[in-house]
Parts: C-alpha cells; structure tokens; sequence
C-alpha cells in the first residue's frame, strides 16, 4: 500500500511497478480509489500500460447479530473450509469455468499460503452433489479488527441459487468466531446490490488496473 506519493513522482513509481512485474513475469493489480490523489492517476495508469477493470463499490458490514441474520440459509448450501493443498483444485476448476485465464497461477500463489500454514487467510468453496460451484476468500490482517471478502465467483449454470449469499453467510460467521467486528468489501456491479439489500453499507468507489506481463494473458 502506498500513501502520500507526491504528484511529481508518481509516474516513476508506476513504471518501477510495472517493471518489476514485466521483470518477475507476474500479474500487477493497482487499486485505485474514489478519494486517491492525483485526480489523473487512472490516466497515468492506463499511459504505463494498465488495463482498467470493471469499477467495484467498497462495501463494509458491522458483524453483529441482526446482521448476520440476514444472511441466515439454514445450512441449505454445503460449504467447506480449504484445509489441504489439494482442494484448490475444486477452486481453479471453477475460477476457469468462468473464464479467468490466470487460474493456475492463482492456485499456486494460494497453494503456498496453505502450505505456509497462515491463519491470515481461508478459502471457502460451495459444493452442488459433490461439485464445487462457487468459491471465495477471507482475509485477516493482523493487528486488525476487519476481516475482507475477496475472490467470490459462481459457475454460471449454478448463479441464482443462492450459493453466492451462502458463502458470504460461511465467511462472516468465521469472521465474527475469530473476533473480528467488520466485514468489507470491493464489490462488482453484479453483487453490490445483493450486498447493500442484506445490510452493507457503501463506502466508496474502486477500480482495479491490471498490469499482465508478457508471459500472461489478461485476466477476465
């Protein structure tokens, strides 16, 4: 995370990103947001070589009771916890099911953070008779009292049945067991309105800007 750049060194802080990740053959996300300065940063990004991405709105939830009520389906969806390696591979099939064209990269980089044994973040994957049909992350940043939403995504025959709201249910009731008094999110135009209907609260704007290095195609 960077804060205060001056206006006048922002461009070299974007090329020395950028070219770090051409260098290390990886994918960059920047994160822009409604209140960043300078107001032409998304210019300057685009000039550098990034690809805007759809805008999200940045919603956050207070995890208390009334509100985790709300997404209350009575165990209807059966969701299980990531606990081995070898589970990612449930949630690469349906990151590709869906188009995403870095999903073995994604699974590698988060097989890692299983083997490492971290508790800073779990993976939730929702399951249709012994398929797995959508999936998402939970995030806990240490010396915090949030936890974040991330990496939601449903196999498109399987949208519409609640397998979406089910696992934000799974991951706010962790988030509230582990003692976290908030939930956010950067939420797509699809899901935002399902998210503000069950109680998030909007905060504000946000757009990602992918940077893909010569050895990856963009991510959808």
């Amino acid at each position: 995370m960077i804060a205060n750049c001056p206006p006048e060194e922002i461009d070299g802080l974007i090329c020395r990103e950028r070219d770090s990740a051409a260098a290390g053959g990886y994918t960059l996300e920047w994160k822009h947001y409604g209140h960043d300065a300078p107001e032409d940063l998304p210019e300057r990004l685009v000039a550098a070589g990034f690809v805007p991405a759809d805008e999200e709105e940045v919603l956050v939830l207070a995890l208390d009771e009334a509100s985790l009520a709300a997404f209350d389906d009575a165990g209807r969806h059966e969701i299980k916890i990531v606990r081995d390696e070898g589970s990612l591979a449930d949630y690469a099939e349906i990151s590709r099911e869906i188009g995403r064209r870095n999903a073995e990269e994604e699974r590698l980089a988060l097989a890692l953070q299983v083997q490492a044994g971290t508790d800073e973040m779990s993976i939730h994957i929702a399951y249709a008779d012994g398929e797995p049909v959508a999936c998402g992350r939970v995030y806990f940043r240490d010396g915090g009292t949030y936890a974040e939403l991330s990496g939601g995504r449903t196999k498109t025959a399987h949208r519409r049945q609640g397998h979406f709201t089910s696992l934000v249910a799974s991951r706010l009731r962790e988030s509230r067991d582990r003692g976290r008094t908030h939930a956010f999110v950067d939420a797509l135009p699809t899901s935002a309105p399902i998210l503000r209907k069950l109680g998030f609260q909007f905060v504000t704007r946000t757009r990602p800007f992918v940077f893909v290095s010569d050895s990856h195609g963009i991510d959808g």
